[in-house]
Protein backbone atom coordinates (compact mmCIF):
# COMPACT_ATOMS: atom_id res chain seq x y z
CA UNK A 1 0.00 0.00 0.00
CA UNK A 2 2.70 2.47 0.90
CA UNK A 3 5.27 1.61 -1.63
CA UNK A 4 3.44 2.87 -4.83
CA UNK A 5 3.18 6.58 -3.33
CA UNK A 6 6.93 6.44 -3.49
CA UNK A 7 7.08 6.25 -7.17
CA UNK A 8 10.25 5.32 -8.72
CA UNK A 9 14.20 7.00 -9.45
CA UNK A 10 15.32 8.30 -12.50
CA UNK A 11 16.88 5.19 -14.60
CA UNK A 12 20.77 5.38 -14.89
CA UNK A 13 20.57 5.32 -18.60
CA UNK A 14 19.11 8.14 -20.58
CA UNK A 15 16.83 5.48 -22.78
CA UNK A 16 14.20 6.45 -23.97
CA UNK A 17 11.87 3.74 -23.31
CA UNK A 18 13.35 3.73 -19.76
CA UNK A 19 11.87 7.23 -19.72
CA UNK A 20 8.78 6.56 -21.03
CA UNK A 21 7.28 3.69 -19.09
CA UNK A 22 8.68 5.41 -15.71
CA UNK A 23 6.38 8.42 -16.89
CA UNK A 24 3.62 6.23 -17.73
CA UNK A 25 3.98 4.50 -14.27
CA UNK A 26 3.84 8.07 -12.37
CA UNK A 27 0.67 8.57 -14.57
CA UNK A 28 -1.00 5.06 -13.50
CA UNK A 29 -1.00 3.52 -16.88
CA UNK A 30 0.83 0.34 -15.16
CA UNK A 31 -0.74 -2.32 -18.22
CA UNK A 32 1.37 0.21 -21.10
CA UNK A 33 4.40 0.66 -18.91
CA UNK A 34 4.80 -3.05 -19.04
CA UNK A 35 4.21 -3.58 -22.61
CA UNK A 36 7.06 -0.80 -23.25
CA UNK A 37 9.44 -2.88 -21.23
CA UNK A 38 8.95 -6.27 -22.43
CA UNK A 39 9.09 -4.67 -26.11
CA UNK A 40 12.34 -3.22 -25.19
CA UNK A 41 16.09 -4.97 -24.55
CA UNK A 42 18.89 -3.07 -23.53
CA UNK A 43 22.48 -3.15 -22.64
CA UNK A 44 24.68 -3.51 -19.14
CA UNK A 45 23.08 -1.38 -16.52
CA UNK A 46 20.13 0.01 -18.75
CA UNK A 47 19.19 -3.86 -18.80
CA UNK A 48 19.46 -4.51 -15.40
CA UNK A 49 17.18 -1.49 -14.79
CA UNK A 50 14.77 -2.37 -17.71
CA UNK A 51 14.33 -5.22 -15.36
CA UNK A 52 13.57 -3.22 -11.93
CA UNK A 53 11.30 -1.29 -13.31
CA UNK A 54 9.35 -4.12 -15.20
CA UNK A 55 9.19 -5.36 -11.50
CA UNK A 56 7.89 -2.08 -10.15
CA UNK A 57 5.20 -2.22 -13.25
CA UNK A 58 4.10 -5.35 -11.38
CA UNK A 59 4.01 -4.55 -7.90
CA UNK A 60 1.69 -1.81 -9.32
CA UNK A 61 -0.21 -4.30 -10.45
CA UNK A 62 -0.58 -6.41 -7.34
CA UNK A 63 2.20 -8.85 -8.36
CA UNK A 64 4.62 -8.73 -5.72
CA UNK A 65 6.29 -11.87 -5.90
CA UNK A 66 6.80 -10.85 -9.85
CA UNK A 67 8.80 -7.97 -8.69
CA UNK A 68 10.85 -9.25 -5.85
CA UNK A 69 12.06 -11.85 -8.29
CA UNK A 70 12.88 -9.05 -10.92
CA UNK A 71 13.99 -6.69 -8.69
CA UNK A 72 16.88 -9.33 -7.29
CA UNK A 73 17.70 -10.38 -10.74
CA UNK A 74 18.49 -6.96 -11.90
CA UNK A 75 20.61 -6.01 -8.77
CA UNK A 76 22.03 -9.13 -9.36
CA UNK A 77 22.97 -8.22 -13.32
CA UNK A 78 24.26 -4.21 -11.64
CA UNK A 79 24.54 -2.29 -8.53
CA UNK A 80 23.14 0.75 -9.55
CA UNK A 81 20.94 3.37 -7.53
CA UNK A 82 18.26 2.07 -9.60
CA UNK A 83 18.36 -1.73 -8.90
CA UNK A 84 19.53 -1.51 -5.35
CA UNK A 85 16.43 0.66 -4.42
CA UNK A 86 14.00 -1.83 -6.07
CA UNK A 87 16.09 -4.22 -4.27
CA UNK A 88 15.54 -2.42 -0.44
CA UNK A 89 11.45 -1.88 -2.06
CA UNK A 90 10.78 -5.33 -3.07
CA UNK A 91 12.57 -7.74 -0.21
CA UNK A 92 11.39 -7.53 3.27
CA UNK A 93 12.10 -4.45 5.51
CA UNK A 94 15.41 -6.76 7.46
CA UNK A 95 17.47 -7.69 4.43
CA UNK A 96 15.94 -4.94 2.21
CA UNK A 97 17.40 -1.71 4.36
CA UNK A 98 20.95 -2.18 3.22
CA UNK A 99 20.14 -2.26 -0.27
CA UNK A 100 18.06 1.03 0.46
CA UNK A 101 21.56 2.70 1.81
CA UNK A 102 23.96 1.71 -1.00
CA UNK A 103 21.19 3.10 -3.10
CA UNK A 104 21.43 6.70 -1.29
CA UNK A 105 25.41 6.37 -1.35
CA UNK A 106 25.33 6.35 -5.08
CA UNK A 107 22.58 8.65 -6.47
CA UNK A 108 23.14 12.52 -6.65
CA UNK A 109 19.86 13.77 -7.37
CA UNK A 110 18.27 15.66 -4.21
CA UNK A 111 14.75 14.26 -5.78
CA UNK A 112 16.18 10.50 -5.74
CA UNK A 113 17.77 11.29 -2.71
CA UNK A 114 14.64 12.64 -1.17
CA UNK A 115 12.53 9.11 -2.49
CA UNK A 116 15.68 7.23 -0.88
CA UNK A 117 14.96 8.88 2.46
CA UNK A 118 11.36 8.41 2.64
CA UNK A 119 11.93 4.52 1.47
CA UNK A 120 14.24 4.24 4.75
CA UNK A 121 12.30 5.90 6.81
CA UNK A 122 9.34 3.50 5.91
CA UNK A 123 11.52 0.81 5.93
CA UNK A 124 13.12 1.40 9.61
CA UNK A 125 9.56 2.31 10.83
CA UNK A 126 8.39 -0.96 10.29
CA UNK A 127 12.07 -2.53 11.82
CA UNK A 128 10.73 -0.49 14.82
CA UNK A 129 13.88 2.00 14.57
CA UNK A 130 11.60 5.13 14.71
CA UNK A 131 14.07 8.07 15.81
CA UNK A 132 16.15 6.82 12.60
CA UNK A 133 13.33 6.64 10.78
CA UNK A 134 12.12 9.69 11.71
CA UNK A 135 15.59 11.89 11.10
CA UNK A 136 15.15 10.09 7.36
CA UNK A 137 11.71 11.78 7.66
CA UNK A 138 13.01 15.06 8.17
CA UNK A 139 15.63 14.81 5.27
CA UNK A 140 12.82 13.68 2.77
CA UNK A 141 10.86 16.59 3.77
CA UNK A 142 13.66 18.92 2.63
CA UNK A 143 14.75 16.97 -0.14
CA UNK A 144 11.39 15.90 -1.87
CA UNK A 145 8.66 17.76 -0.08
CA UNK A 146 5.19 16.83 -0.94
CA UNK A 147 2.44 15.29 0.99
CA UNK A 148 3.92 11.66 1.33
CA UNK A 149 7.10 12.76 2.71
CA UNK A 150 5.18 15.21 5.26
CA UNK A 151 2.67 12.63 6.30
CA UNK A 152 5.60 10.06 7.37
CA UNK A 153 7.51 12.65 9.35
CA UNK A 154 4.08 13.85 10.93
CA UNK A 155 3.52 9.82 11.98
CA UNK A 156 6.81 9.39 13.19
CA UNK A 157 6.79 12.88 15.32
CA UNK A 158 3.82 11.57 16.62
CA UNK A 159 5.32 7.96 17.74
CA UNK A 160 8.98 9.15 18.86
CA UNK A 161 8.78 12.60 20.23
CA UNK A 162 7.65 13.05 23.84
CA UNK A 163 5.76 16.11 23.29
CA UNK A 164 5.00 16.40 19.49
CA UNK A 165 3.60 19.97 18.09
CA UNK A 166 -0.57 18.75 18.37
CA UNK A 167 -1.87 21.83 16.57
CA UNK A 168 1.24 22.62 13.85
CA UNK A 169 0.93 18.64 13.24
CA UNK A 170 -3.07 19.40 12.83
CA UNK A 171 -2.88 22.83 10.62
CA UNK A 172 -0.19 20.70 8.18
CA UNK A 173 -1.83 17.61 7.87
CA UNK A 174 -5.43 17.80 7.82
CA UNK A 175 -5.25 20.04 4.36
CA UNK A 176 -3.99 16.97 2.95
CA UNK A 177 -6.91 15.05 3.77
CA UNK A 178 -8.84 16.17 0.62
CA UNK A 179 -6.38 15.44 -1.80
CA UNK A 180 -7.32 12.06 -3.58
CA UNK A 181 -3.45 10.52 -3.46
CA UNK A 182 -2.63 10.79 0.17
CA UNK A 183 -5.89 11.30 1.41
CA UNK A 184 -6.04 7.76 3.32
CA UNK A 185 -3.11 8.30 5.13
CA UNK A 186 -3.82 11.73 6.14
CA UNK A 187 -7.12 10.85 7.68
CA UNK A 188 -5.25 8.09 9.52
CA UNK A 189 -3.52 10.51 10.79
CA UNK A 190 -6.02 13.20 11.26
CA UNK A 191 -7.66 10.85 13.54
CA UNK A 192 -4.84 9.68 15.48
CA UNK A 193 -3.80 14.10 16.14
CA UNK A 194 -7.49 14.40 17.17
CA UNK A 195 -7.48 11.26 19.61
CA UNK A 196 -4.67 12.96 21.18
CA UNK A 197 -6.44 15.29 22.03
CA UNK A 198 -8.79 13.81 23.79
CA UNK A 199 -11.45 14.55 20.63
CA UNK A 200 -12.55 10.96 20.37
CA UNK A 201 -15.91 11.86 18.43
CA UNK A 202 -13.66 13.80 15.70
CA UNK A 203 -11.24 10.80 15.85
CA UNK A 204 -13.99 8.52 15.11
CA UNK A 205 -15.16 10.28 12.33
CA UNK A 206 -12.06 10.36 10.76
CA UNK A 207 -11.37 7.12 10.95
CA UNK A 208 -14.68 6.05 9.45
CA UNK A 209 -14.15 8.49 6.39
CA UNK A 210 -10.42 6.50 6.30
CA UNK A 211 -12.50 3.45 6.44
CA UNK A 212 -15.40 4.19 3.75
CA UNK A 213 -12.63 5.39 0.66
CA UNK A 214 -9.85 2.36 1.91
CA UNK A 215 -9.15 0.22 -1.49
CA UNK A 216 -10.05 -3.52 0.09
CA UNK A 217 -6.55 -4.92 0.06
CA UNK A 218 -5.76 -1.65 2.76
CA UNK A 219 -8.33 -2.99 4.90
CA UNK A 220 -5.70 -5.32 6.82
CA UNK A 221 -3.20 -2.69 7.46
CA UNK A 222 -5.71 -0.60 9.23
CA UNK A 223 -6.51 -3.14 11.44
CA UNK A 224 -4.94 -3.18 14.61
CA UNK A 225 -5.11 0.80 14.80
CA UNK A 226 -8.73 -0.05 14.08
CA UNK A 227 -8.99 -2.09 17.32
CA UNK A 228 -7.26 0.88 18.83
CA UNK A 229 -9.91 3.59 17.82
CA UNK A 230 -13.29 1.32 17.32
CA UNK A 231 -12.71 -1.46 20.09
CA UNK A 232 -15.39 -4.26 19.67
CA UNK A 233 -16.76 -1.78 16.70
CA UNK A 234 -13.86 -2.74 14.65
CA UNK A 235 -15.22 -6.13 14.04
CA UNK A 236 -16.63 -5.04 10.83
CA UNK A 237 -13.43 -4.34 9.46
CA UNK A 238 -11.82 -7.63 10.33
CA UNK A 239 -14.17 -9.17 8.38
CA UNK A 240 -13.69 -7.68 5.48
CA UNK A 241 -9.96 -7.27 5.70
CA UNK A 242 -10.05 -11.24 5.88
CA UNK A 243 -9.83 -11.97 2.03
CA UNK A 244 -7.55 -9.43 1.26
CA UNK A 245 -4.52 -10.68 3.90
CA UNK A 246 -3.12 -13.83 1.95
CA UNK A 247 0.78 -12.37 2.44
CA UNK A 248 2.28 -13.28 5.47
CA UNK A 249 2.66 -9.31 6.50
CA UNK A 250 -1.05 -8.62 5.93
CA UNK A 251 -1.82 -11.58 8.18
CA UNK A 252 -0.27 -11.06 10.61
CA UNK A 253 -1.60 -7.46 10.97
CA UNK A 254 -5.26 -9.03 10.72
CA UNK A 255 -4.17 -11.80 13.31
CA UNK A 256 -3.01 -8.90 15.75
CA UNK A 257 -6.24 -7.01 15.09
CA UNK A 258 -7.87 -10.14 15.98
CA UNK A 259 -6.75 -10.92 18.45
CA UNK A 260 -6.88 -7.45 20.16
CA UNK A 261 -10.35 -7.54 19.86
CA UNK A 262 -10.38 -10.73 21.62
CA UNK A 263 -8.29 -9.43 24.34
CA UNK A 264 -6.65 -12.43 23.83
CA UNK A 265 -3.10 -11.83 25.70
CA UNK A 266 -1.76 -15.69 24.62
CA UNK A 267 -2.58 -15.04 21.11
CA UNK A 268 -0.92 -11.43 21.05
CA UNK A 269 2.01 -13.19 22.87
CA UNK A 270 1.96 -16.38 19.88
CA UNK A 271 2.41 -13.27 17.37
CA UNK A 272 4.99 -11.28 18.16
CA UNK A 273 7.80 -14.07 16.56
CA UNK A 274 6.14 -13.34 13.29
CA UNK A 275 5.36 -9.69 13.70
CA UNK A 276 9.20 -9.33 14.13
CA UNK A 277 10.24 -11.53 11.16
CA UNK A 278 7.99 -9.58 8.97
CA UNK A 279 8.72 -6.57 10.07
CA UNK A 280 5.77 -4.55 11.21
CA UNK A 281 6.91 -1.54 13.18
CA UNK A 282 4.97 0.09 15.09
CA UNK A 283 2.71 -3.06 15.42
CA UNK A 284 5.27 -5.02 17.41
CA UNK A 285 4.91 -2.28 19.88
CA UNK A 286 1.50 -1.95 19.99
CA UNK A 287 1.35 -6.09 20.72
CA UNK A 288 4.30 -5.18 23.49
CA UNK A 289 2.62 -2.39 25.57
CA UNK A 290 -1.13 -4.59 25.14
CA UNK A 291 1.15 -7.54 27.30
CA UNK A 292 1.78 -4.90 29.92
CA UNK A 293 5.59 -3.71 28.86
CA UNK A 294 6.12 0.26 29.49
CA UNK A 295 6.95 2.43 26.20
CA UNK A 296 10.70 3.39 28.03
CA UNK A 297 11.47 -0.41 28.29
CA UNK A 298 10.69 -0.27 24.47
CA UNK A 299 13.47 2.07 23.79
CA UNK A 300 12.16 3.54 20.89
CA UNK A 301 8.57 4.66 21.42
CA UNK A 302 7.77 7.23 23.19
CA UNK A 303 5.53 7.65 26.15
CA UNK A 304 3.06 9.55 24.56
CA UNK A 305 3.47 7.73 21.20
CA UNK A 306 2.94 4.32 23.66
CA UNK A 307 -0.11 5.49 24.88
CA UNK A 308 -1.12 6.51 21.07
CA UNK A 309 -0.54 2.72 19.96
CA UNK A 310 -2.50 1.16 23.18
CA UNK A 311 -2.96 2.61 26.11
CA UNK A 312 -1.11 1.38 29.10
CA UNK A 313 -2.44 0.67 32.30
CA UNK A 314 0.30 0.95 34.71
CA UNK A 315 1.16 3.96 36.78
CA UNK A 316 5.12 4.36 36.75
CA UNK A 317 7.43 3.21 33.69
CA UNK A 318 10.60 0.78 35.04
CA UNK A 319 13.74 2.93 36.02
CA UNK A 320 15.55 2.02 32.48
CA UNK A 321 18.46 4.06 31.44
CA UNK A 322 18.83 4.09 27.39
CA UNK A 323 22.47 4.60 25.76
CA UNK A 324 22.60 2.78 22.58
CA UNK A 325 22.44 4.77 19.87
CA UNK A 326 21.57 8.25 21.92
CA UNK A 327 20.87 8.75 25.70
CA UNK A 328 17.57 8.12 26.91
CA UNK A 329 16.71 8.09 30.93
CA UNK A 330 12.32 6.85 31.49
CA UNK A 331 12.22 7.13 27.78
CA UNK A 332 13.11 11.05 27.97
CA UNK A 333 16.16 12.58 26.48
CA UNK A 334 19.22 12.96 28.69
CA UNK A 335 22.23 15.57 28.22
CA UNK A 336 25.07 13.65 26.99
CA UNK A 337 27.32 14.51 30.34
CA UNK A 338 24.64 13.29 32.78
CA UNK A 339 24.56 10.04 30.17
CA UNK A 340 28.08 9.85 30.44
CA UNK A 341 28.35 9.70 33.81
CA UNK A 342 25.51 7.24 34.43
CA UNK A 343 27.10 4.82 32.61
CA UNK A 344 30.30 5.19 34.09
CA UNK A 345 28.69 4.70 37.90
CA UNK A 346 26.51 1.54 36.56
CA UNK A 347 29.50 0.07 34.53
CA UNK A 348 31.57 0.01 38.47
CA UNK A 349 28.81 -0.87 40.70
CA UNK A 350 31.59 -1.22 43.48
CA UNK A 351 31.95 2.35 42.95
CA UNK A 352 34.79 5.22 41.52
CA UNK A 353 37.45 8.00 43.80
CA UNK A 354 36.46 11.19 43.09
CA UNK A 355 39.52 11.78 40.97
CA UNK A 356 39.47 8.31 38.97
CA UNK A 357 36.20 9.32 38.27
CA UNK A 358 36.87 12.52 37.04
CA UNK A 359 39.79 11.17 34.56
CA UNK A 360 36.90 8.70 32.94
CA UNK A 361 34.85 11.41 32.60
CA UNK A 362 37.01 14.48 31.42
CA UNK A 363 40.25 13.05 30.68
CA UNK A 364 41.54 15.10 33.74
CA UNK A 365 40.72 15.31 37.06
CA UNK A 366 38.32 17.94 37.33
CA UNK A 367 36.65 17.31 40.27
CA UNK A 368 34.36 20.77 41.01
CA UNK A 369 33.00 19.73 37.07
CA UNK A 370 32.02 16.34 38.49
CA UNK A 371 30.63 17.25 41.90
CA UNK A 372 27.99 19.54 39.89
CA UNK A 373 27.19 16.76 37.15
CA UNK A 374 27.20 14.48 40.13
CA UNK A 375 24.25 17.36 41.72
CA UNK A 376 22.94 17.29 38.66
CA UNK A 377 22.07 13.66 38.70
CA UNK A 378 20.51 13.94 42.39
CA UNK A 379 18.45 16.90 41.34
CA UNK A 380 16.80 13.46 39.20
CA UNK A 381 15.95 12.05 41.70
CA UNK A 382 18.82 9.37 41.34
CA UNK A 383 20.50 8.66 44.98
CA UNK A 384 24.61 8.89 44.42
CA UNK A 385 26.41 7.54 47.25
CA UNK A 386 30.28 9.30 48.39
CA UNK A 387 33.38 7.77 49.22
CA UNK A 388 33.22 6.25 46.76
CA UNK A 389 30.88 7.65 44.32
CA UNK A 390 28.27 4.89 43.32
CA UNK A 391 24.49 4.61 42.45
CA UNK A 392 22.55 3.52 44.94
CA UNK A 393 18.78 3.78 42.97
CA UNK A 394 18.22 0.66 41.03
CA UNK A 395 18.59 1.32 37.38
CA UNK A 396 18.27 -0.79 34.38
CA UNK A 397 20.50 0.12 31.75
CA UNK A 398 20.68 -1.60 27.94
CA UNK A 399 23.93 -1.42 27.78
CA UNK A 400 24.76 -3.64 30.66
CA UNK A 401 21.39 -6.08 29.17
CA UNK A 402 24.01 -6.45 26.21
CA UNK A 403 26.86 -7.29 28.42
CA UNK A 404 24.70 -9.87 30.33
CA UNK A 405 23.24 -11.68 27.11
CA UNK A 406 26.38 -12.26 25.99
CA UNK A 407 27.75 -13.40 28.89
CA UNK A 408 24.97 -16.00 28.97
CA UNK A 409 25.59 -16.87 25.77
CA UNK A 410 22.55 -15.56 24.38
CA UNK A 411 24.04 -14.02 20.86
CA UNK A 412 20.66 -14.00 19.08
CA UNK A 413 19.60 -11.65 22.14
CA UNK A 414 22.36 -9.02 22.33
CA UNK A 415 21.52 -8.37 19.32
CA UNK A 416 18.26 -7.53 19.79
CA UNK A 417 19.09 -5.37 22.31
CA UNK A 418 22.07 -3.92 20.51
CA UNK A 419 20.21 -0.78 18.97
CA UNK A 420 24.05 1.38 18.05
CA UNK A 421 27.07 2.22 19.76
CA UNK A 422 27.22 2.87 23.06
CA UNK A 423 26.82 7.11 23.00
CA UNK A 424 28.10 7.25 19.85
CA UNK A 425 28.77 10.82 20.27
CA UNK A 426 30.28 10.95 23.77
CA UNK A 427 34.59 11.39 23.99
CA UNK A 428 34.66 10.65 27.31
CA UNK A 429 37.48 8.45 27.57
CA UNK A 430 36.30 5.83 30.10
CA UNK A 431 33.13 5.33 27.74
CA UNK A 432 35.22 5.43 24.52
CA UNK A 433 37.00 2.25 26.46
CA UNK A 434 33.56 1.04 27.07
CA UNK A 435 32.25 1.48 24.05
CA UNK A 436 35.08 -0.02 22.16
CA UNK A 437 34.59 -3.18 24.38
CA UNK A 438 31.00 -4.10 24.03
CA UNK A 439 31.74 -3.63 20.06
CA UNK A 440 34.41 -5.92 20.62
CA UNK A 441 32.76 -8.87 21.87
CA UNK A 442 29.87 -8.52 19.89
CA UNK A 443 32.64 -8.88 17.04
CA UNK A 444 34.36 -11.75 18.51
CA UNK A 445 31.17 -13.50 19.34
CA UNK A 446 29.27 -12.48 15.85
CA UNK A 447 32.26 -13.55 13.51
CA UNK A 448 33.15 -16.75 15.90
CA UNK A 449 29.44 -18.52 16.15
CA UNK A 450 29.41 -17.72 12.23
CA UNK A 451 25.92 -17.53 11.91
CA UNK A 452 24.56 -15.77 8.69
CA UNK A 453 21.71 -13.85 10.69
CA UNK A 454 24.19 -12.57 13.39
CA UNK A 455 26.71 -11.55 10.92
CA UNK A 456 24.10 -9.36 8.86
CA UNK A 457 22.71 -8.20 12.30
CA UNK A 458 25.96 -6.95 13.70
CA UNK A 459 27.50 -5.76 10.44
CA UNK A 460 24.19 -3.98 9.59
CA UNK A 461 24.09 -1.74 13.14
CA UNK A 462 28.19 -1.07 12.96
CA UNK A 463 27.15 0.09 9.07
CA UNK A 464 30.97 0.50 8.33
CA UNK A 465 32.52 -2.08 9.37
CA UNK A 466 34.96 -4.12 6.58
CA UNK A 467 35.74 -7.55 8.08
CA UNK A 468 32.30 -7.66 9.68
CA UNK A 469 30.93 -7.05 5.94
CA UNK A 470 33.61 -9.21 3.98
CA UNK A 471 32.87 -12.41 6.43
CA UNK A 472 29.25 -11.88 5.90
CA UNK A 473 30.47 -12.18 1.54
CA UNK A 474 32.80 -14.66 2.19
CA UNK A 475 29.64 -16.55 3.92
CA UNK A 476 26.63 -15.91 1.79
CA UNK A 477 25.69 -18.08 -1.23
CA UNK A 478 24.71 -15.62 -4.43
CA UNK A 479 21.55 -16.71 -4.23
CA UNK A 480 20.47 -15.22 -0.93
CA UNK A 481 18.48 -12.01 -1.76
CA UNK A 482 20.76 -9.94 0.48
CA UNK A 483 23.77 -10.92 -1.72
CA UNK A 484 24.34 -7.73 -4.16
CA UNK A 485 23.51 -5.35 -1.42
CA UNK A 486 26.73 -6.84 0.45
CA UNK A 487 28.46 -6.99 -2.20
CA UNK A 488 27.73 -3.24 -3.13
CA UNK A 489 28.62 -2.57 0.64
CA UNK A 490 31.86 -4.36 0.46
CA UNK A 491 32.51 -2.79 -2.95
CA UNK A 492 32.39 0.58 -1.34
CA UNK A 493 33.86 0.24 1.89
CA UNK A 494 36.80 -1.37 -0.47
CA UNK A 495 37.06 1.71 -2.38
CA UNK A 496 36.72 4.15 0.80
CA UNK A 497 39.67 2.30 2.53
CA UNK A 498 41.71 2.52 -0.47
CA UNK A 499 41.70 -0.99 -0.82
Amino acid sequence: MEEESLGTLAPWGKEAPLAQARALLEAGREGEAEALLKAWKGKGPEEAERLALLGFAKARRGDLQGYRRLALEAARRAQTSFTLYHLGLALPPREGVVALEEALHRTQSPKDQGLLTLALARTKRRLGRLREALAHAALARLKAPGAFTTLEWAWLTLLAEEEPPLPDLLREVEPLALEPGPGLYARFLVAHLHLLQGEERAARAYWQKALEEAPPAALPYLAPAGVRLLGQGALPLLQAARPWAQDPYPRALLLLGEALVREDSQGVRELLPLLEREGTGEEVFRARLFLGEEPSSLGEVSGRGGWLLWPTSRASPDPHLQTLGEARLFGRPLPLRQAELLVLLLARPEGWRGEALAQALYGDGNTPALRMELHRLRERGLVVGSRPYRLLSPLKADFLEVEEALHQGNLSRALRLYRGPLLPNSQAPGVEELRWELEASLRKAALSQGSLEALYALAERLRDDLELWEALLERLSPLDPRHPAVLARVERLRREWGL
